[in-house]
């Protein structure tokens, strides 16, 4: 079974970390341009996708953040048992999913700092700026990536029923992102194609097109 002595810190660390970033980028995108900044524009997903990758989000950051509290209150088997094990994880097992969920994290942070206030929504102003740095150096979507790192993370960490719904979010990012990409076209046209070229998806190209 999961290790909450060892996994509780290490995932309350990053998760502090993360969402004190994230909070310090949002206050820093108001601040630049108001509170339209947050505003999506009417350009949105499939129903089917939106609720699959808002769910699953959702239920992840529930999850992550029962970790290190149930290790804080020496709650784990609670924990454990609460999302209707699947069977018990050993410790290769779950030692992997941990390194997975914490490259995840560590990965949604690192995309977040890169992209500033110029992250790719459906709402582009003209001054919008394409993003070829950091993680989008190799890949377009780096926190959508993280996302998926962390759903299969969790499942090797807590094999259950819970942890298991949490891949319907995979194809949810995936849709996303492929329909963030035509809007992207859209927007930079030949310069958005020509990234494409030199960059993965989800995963890096082993060569990159010239």
């Amino acid at each position: 079974m999961l290790d909450f002595e060892i996994a509780g810190p290490i995932v309350g660390v990053l998760v502090v970390v993360d969402v004190a970033l994230y909070i310090y980028m949002d206050v820093k995108k108001i601040q630049g341009r108001g509170l339209s900044a947050m505003r999506e524009s009417d350009a949105v997903l499939p129903k089917s996708a939106m609720v699959a990758l808002a769910a699953s989000t959702l239920l992840a950051f529930a999850l992550v953040l029962l970790i290190p509290i149930a290790w804080l209150t020496s709650q784990g088997p609670v924990l454990v048992q609460s999302v209707f094990p699947i069977a018990d994880s050993p410790v290769l097992l779950w030692s992997g999913g941990l390194v997975i969920l914490g490259g995840g994290v560590i990965l949604h942070g690192w995309s977040r700092k890169v992209q500033q206030s110029h992250a790719s929504s459906w709402a582009m102003a003209e001054t919008h700026k394409l993003i070829m740095k950091g993680p989008y150096s190799r890949i377009r979507h780096p926190s959508y990536l993280s996302y998926v790192l962390s759903f299969i993370g969790l499942v090797l960490m807590m094999p259950s029923v819970l942890t298991v719904m949490l891949l319907v979010g995979i194809p949810g990012y995936y849709t996303a992102a492929v329909r963030e990409e035509q809007l992207l076209i859209s927007h930079f046209g030949n310069g958005y194609r020509n990234y494409i070229m030199k960059t993965g998806r989800f995963i890096p190209k082993l060569r990159k097109h010239n």
